[in-house]
């Protein structure tokens, strides 16, 4: 397999409970690497923007309403076959 970078976002749910940490510690113990890290707070906008592929389905204004909660936990994953992990 080939060394492959990926997008991670750890939801408002989790980062609200305190478990980015714990989050990170199962993404390094498969074996990834965190290789860029960064703790922000999505509008509404930001998250319709991002989730734009969801837009005619019944659950896209409850998503966005909810990953502009709270803050989310965006990183890129790098490492062996990181997109199917």
């Amino acid at each position: 397999m080939a060394t492959e970078r990926t997008l991670s976002i750890i939801k408002p749910d989790a980062t609200t409970r305190n478990l980015t940490g714990q989050i990170n510690a199962k993404f390094e113990a498969a074996g990834l690497r965190i290789v860029a890290q960064k703790r922000i707070q999505l509008t509404a906008a930001q998250a319709g923007q991002f989730y734009a592929v969801h837009a005619e389905r019944p659950f896209y204004g409850e998503l966005c309403d909810f990953m502009a909660s709270a803050p989310v936990v965006v990183q890129v994953l790098e490492g062996e076959g990181a997109i199917a992990k």
